[in-house]
């Protein structure tokens, strides 16, 4: 099972999500025209910015995830916050925590919370695609620069025609789709690794505090 990042109690004050081209360029010419190839497979790479680390349960936290992870060895689950992404207008209290049957939480002062957003894959997709059509069934406005991800994986919308439900994407499809697949715009997420071996290092002031920031790579 992947392990996912607890934002809840490792919860960074800058958050970046952007995807890196590969590209490639000659030198230039004596007109000063340069060739520029670039491939379309770009992938993701995230910064956790400034977390802040001020209890025990965060020093554990962070220090349990950099055994687990091992360097650049294993994968997590990164997620994204919900701001700018097509939430219904009056929707936000449908995304309050529930607790358990006794009101009580989990230990990191968290419910259970389910899903608002419903878009839909309308046909099939292949791996590598950058385009498909979907079923909104609820939803706000879909807009370019937001996000979903299926299963594990991340992609920005790149557009959309609310008319015809047909919308563009980057980077390219990872795994196939499947008529009917849920896009995850409630709570989008990538598989990502740390992008070096020592990203986890937690240096702490007084042993107690501390304001880390973790760059992380897609898994592909």
């Amino acid at each position: 099972m992947t392990i996912r990042w607890p934002d809840a109690v490792l919860r960074p004050q800058n958050v970046a999500f952007d995807i890196a081209p590969r590209s490639l360029a000659g030198p230039s010419s004596v007109s000063g025209i340069t060739q520029v190839v670039s491939s379309d497979a770009g992938i993701w790479k995230a910064t956790l910015g400034n977390i802040i680390i001020k209890s025990r349960n965060a020093v554990l936290a962070h220090r349990a995830i950099s055994a687990l992870l091992e360097g650049r060895l294993g994968t997590i689950l990164v997620p994204l916050c919900r701001a700018y992404q097509p939430v219904p207008a009056d929707s936000d209290a449908l995304y309050e925590d529930v607790p358990h049957s006794d009101d009580a939480l989990f230990d990191d002062d968290t419910g259970y919370v389910g899903t608002v957003i419903d878009v839909v894959a309308a046909a099939p997709a292949a791996v590598r695609a950058v385009s498909m059509t979907v079923t909104v069934n609820y939803a706000g406005d879909i807009e370019p620069g937001q996000h979903f991800s299926l299963g594990e994986r991340l992609y920005r919308v790149r557009s959309f025609d609310a008319d015809t439900g047909a919308m563009t994407f980057r980077p390219p499809l990872r795994e196939a789709v499947a008529d009917g697949d849920p896009l995850n715009f409630d709570d989008p997420v990538c598989l990502m690794r740390l992008a070096s071996d020592d990203a986890m290092n937690l240096e702490l002031a007084l042993r107690r505090f501390g304001s880390p920031t973790v760059n992380f790579i897609e898994a592909v």
